[in-house]
């Protein structure tokens, strides 16, 4: 029979491997951006982006919300690639590098693209000061972490 002493040495070796495992999560979430960066566009489409890695890395998470297609709500790692006139987040789609957003320009006031596979037209999206600040980088971090 167990003995009372027993039983809270079981319990602290527990609750310090607990610990341990919640301590290892901590330390493999990869470094996040401080702020989400969002845009709204036509037929109420939002694109949440927020970069994930190294700078040098130029990788962002991307999840487009509230329209009809497979991607609604899904988090996407994608690569990002700057140039003076654009800002492009690229997939893979049926092994095919694929532009899925498209950021004009520096200013985030001019109209830029959401593309998505299978549909015929682009949506038009524009940078979204108010959604972006509604945006949490480490809980959509999170979401993501827990999506996998």
């Amino acid at each position: 029979m167990l003995t009372y002493r027993k039983w809270a040495a079981a319990l602290v070796a527990s609750l310090a491997l607990l610990s341990n495992v919640a301590h290892a999560d901590e330390r493999e979430r990869p470094p996040v951006a401080d702020k989400v960066v969002a845009y709204a566009g036509e037929q109420g489409v939002k694109v949440w982006t927020l970069r994930i890695g190294e700078r040098s890395a130029n990788e962002a998470l991307v999840q487009v919300e509230g329209i009809d297609h497979d991607w609604n709500m899904r988090i996407q790692k994608m690569q990002v690639e700057k140039t003076a006139k654009y800002t492009r987040y690229y997939t893979t789609v049926d092994g095919q590098k694929y532009a899925a957003l498209v950021i004009q320009g520096s200013d985030s006031w001019a109209p830029s693209e959401l593309y998505l596979p299978g549909e015929p037209n682009s949506l038009k999206v524009a940078y979204s000061q108010g959604l972006s600040e509604q945006g949490n980088a480490q809980a959509f971090l999170t979401d993501y972490l827990n999506q996998k």
